[in-house]
């Protein structure tokens, strides 16, 4: 083997392993990419599915141009000739003359050990017999993909007295050399990075997949009119009417895991959805809990679901970091529904001082995404 093909025989092998990484990453990418398109879908969420669509023709594109540089900057490499014995000839069925042939070669090269390699060619039924077992022919090889083997079937006239003249010995079938790119592990890289791409996008909404569905009643308290009663913590005591359910507490809503106690008491009343969701200090109140209520297409809050234990975070930052002057002492609110435009809950915390008044807003992971101070 020259210098050169050695180089990049080394660099190939080298290369595989990456290969398979690269495969991996980018397989990734597209799960996810149509995960988010199905999950965008399913939920209601424009912005995922479209975003998804995005992503699918971005990876699509990228993919495209870092394969187009990577042949473009791959060196040229002529195919060479060499003798090669067969051990071993398979014709397969045809309806033509020319019939498939797969064979196994032990390839011969002048300037590298031999070594076997599988190769198949369509030969003519006449010509088969020119081609036992144990006999020498002339291929065409690859330096730098010595798999890709060729017969050539109209060697010129030296090459037809090499092959004539040369007795070769079996290489070991240690020496086999195979197509990476047909192996079983790239298949496997790809399904693999696929669904590890689309479970990261299930596990990130998984919240939005699998509550239950707010278009089912919940649950009615005893008796159409009001009534009321104690659950939850103590201290805790809901109010239940036929559009608004309110839960009392006795100490501030924003110490000792209150807030999700509170909730915990207006889900025993049987309230798991709202269209707001309204907190101050001793209250909690959820507005618009039946779904005669909803408007065509609009998804309700899921209380469940939303980060109670950031909010206490989120007032006091408001407190001291919007510019009101006196608001911790000040009153304070926190309103929660969804964003009519994309349906993603928001959660707003207002503060009134000395000064005026301030706010902020966060998600529906308690992440603050803009601000409105004084």
């Amino acid at each position: 083997m020259t210098t050169t093909d050695a180089a990049q025989a080394e660099q190939g092998s080298g290369s595989g392993a990456w290969a398979l990484v690269r495969g991996l990453l980018t397989c990734a990418l597209y799960g996810a990419a149509l995960a988010a398109i199905v999950v965008g879908a399913t939920i209601g969420k424009p912005g995922l599915w479209i975003g998804g669509i995005g992503a699918f023709l971005l990876v699509s594109a990228v993919s495209l141009v870092l394969g187009v540089r990577r042949q473009a900057r791959k060196p040229v490499v002529g195919r060479r000739k060499a003798l090669a014995m067969i051990e071993s000839r398979r014709a397969t069925s045809g309806e033509y003359a020319d019939v498939p042939v797969d064979f196994e070669l032990t390839v011969a090269p002048d300037d590298r050990p031999a070594y076997r390699a599988k190769a198949r060619q369509s030969i003519n039924l006449v010509d088969i017999p020119d081609y036992p077992v144990r006999g020498v022919v002339v291929v065409e090889y690859r330096p730098d993909r010595p798999w890709d083997v060729k017969l050539v079937t109209t060697p010129d006239a030296r090459w037809s007295r090499r092959a004539a003249d040369a007795s070769l010995d079996s290489a070991p079938e240690s020496t086999l050399i195979k197509d990476p790119d047909k192996g079983s592990a790239c298949c496997f890289v790809g399904v693999l990075g696929v669904l590890i791409g689309a479970a990261v996008v299930v596990l990130l909404f998984r919240g939005d997949l699998f509550t239950d569905d707010p278009a089912k009643p919940s649950p009615s308290p005893a008796g159409p009119g009001a009534s009321s009663g104690s659950s939850g913590s103590s201290g805790t005591s809901t109010t239940v009417s036929q559009s608004v359910t309110t839960a009392d507490v006795s100490t501030s809503i924003l110490t000792d895991g209150q807030l999700r106690a509170t909730s915990d008491a207006l889900l025993k009343a049987g309230v798991s959805t709202a269209v707001s969701v309204g907190v101050t200090d001793r209250r909690m109140t959820a507005r618009g809990t039946k779904p005669d209520e909803w408007a065509p297409g609009q998804l309700p809050v899921v209380l469940g679901d939303l980060p109670y234990e950031r909010m206490p975070a989120l007032v006091e930052r408001a407190r001291t970091g919007l510019g009101v002057t006196g608001a911790g002492d000040g009153s304070w609110k926190i309103d929660i529904a969804r964003d009519a435009k994309t349906g993603a809950v928001v959660i707003r915390v207002s503060v009134t001082g000395g000064n005026g008044s301030a706010s902020l807003e966060a998600d529906g992971t308690g992440r603050i995404i803009r601000t409105h101070p004084r």
